[in-house]
């Protein structure tokens, strides 16, 4: 006695099959006699994990591909442009050594007096980071690297003292 095998799948076939089991293809067709072996399993499985590793390549891919536009997009980002330098505002001294002589001063006698009746602003003109640390009460911080560009923010009708110390 021969052993069917199924034309189309190979899958073996009992002697009173009609169909294939496994696919469904006519087993009463001539060409279905066959001694032909069936695929090895093995092949199959090889043809799966085949195209789940190449699935997982296609991941994997995806993801560095990622990383690398993620990286560049980082390295490209607008960062802030450093503070401007005060560079119109003319570093002068007189003939005493003294800074600026065009601006006027105020003697602390005077600062006190104004600071104590309420008609003066007092602007910190250090760092940031020096106003945070300590600074005059209701004194506003305006960085002289900011100065230039913030003067504006300054009431044009008050009596303004900056210090830096």
């Amino acid at each position: 006695m021969t052993t069917q095998f199924c034309a189309k799948c190979g899958a073996k076939l009992a002697p009173k099959n009609h169909f294939c089991p496994v696919c469904g293809a006519d087993a009463t067709q001539p060409a279905a006699k066959s001694r032909q072996k069936p695929l090895p399993r093995r092949k199959q499985r090889r043809n799966s994990r085949s195209s789940n590793s190449l699935a997982l390549w296609a991941v994997v891919g995806g993801v560095v591909l990622l990383l690398i536009v993620g990286a560049y997009a980082l390295a490209n980002t607008n960062r802030p442009a450093p503070a401007p330098a005060v560079s119109s505002i003319p570093d002068a001294h007189n003939e005493e050594g003294i800074p600026y002589p065009e601006v006027v001063r105020v003697s602390t006698t005077e600062a006190k007096a104004l600071y104590d009746a309420g008609s003066a602003l007092f602007v910190d003109v250090r760092s940031q980071g020096e106003y945070d640390t300590a600074h005059m009460a209701k004194a506003l911080s305006l960085p002289l690297a900011d100065l230039e560009a913030r003067y504006r923010e300054l009431p044009k009708d008050a009596t303004i003292i900056t210090y830096c110390t």
